[in-house]
């Protein structure tokens, strides 16, 4: 696995996107509907979800950091493969760079149901090396000139969920901040 660090940010640019694509998301989900929440934080966008719905939302929160409302404090990466994902209608994976691992561990266990992520490319934009393998990029051609291969990341984070069979996605975009959401159907 990667070196590549994946942390949380207050973040509260297009947060009414972000609460909207959520409650587009679960618009016709039967309650209660059970939400697992990658990066759980404060809680900020499902709790207003709850508030702007009314639907009975829970809520499973993980979080490497101490917040009131996590449940479960920790390496995300591990907690998903220790879970039943299908027992839940949502997967939120808000995080403050690339979520391709946990999509990665998402598609491992043939999730059905809705994901949420956020793609964002930061510093210099480094994408994971083993989302490029998966594209076709080889070995040989990712040592040579790195950033090359580091442009347009979420074109290439879209085709790699399109080899997973994500046949549409929702996506609200400014600049290299992405906020996106699929369903992976039964």
């Amino acid at each position: 696995m990667s070196s590549q660090v994946i942390k949380t940010n207050n973040d509260l640019s297009l947060i009414n996107a972000k609460i909207q694509l959520r409650i587009n998301s679960i618009e016709n989900l039967t309650e209660p509907i059970k939400v697992l929440e990658l990066f759980g934080g404060e809680g900020i966008l499902w709790n207003e979800v709850k508030k702007i719905t009314g639907k009975e939302i829970l809520v499973l929160g993980i979080d490497k950091n101490k917040y009131k409302r996590v449940q479960l404090q920790g390496n995300n990466l591990k907690f998903i493969d220790s879970l039943n994902l299908n027992e839940f209608h949502v997967i939120d994976a808000d995080a403050w760079g690339s979520p391709f691992y946990q999509v990665d561990k998402i598609f491992s266990q043939n999730y059905k149901g809705i994901v949420h992520c956020t793609f964002i490319q930061t510093m210099l934009g480094q994408l994971s090396k083993e989302m490029l393998l998966r594209l076709g990029y080889t070995e040989n051609m990712l040592s040579k000139v790195k950033t090359l291969f580091n442009k347009d990341g979420i074109k290439k984070f879209k085709n790699y969920l399109a080899q997973n069979g994500v046949e549409e996605i929702f996506i609200v975009s400014n600049k290299n901040k992405n906020y996106l959401y699929f369903n992976l159907h039964n």
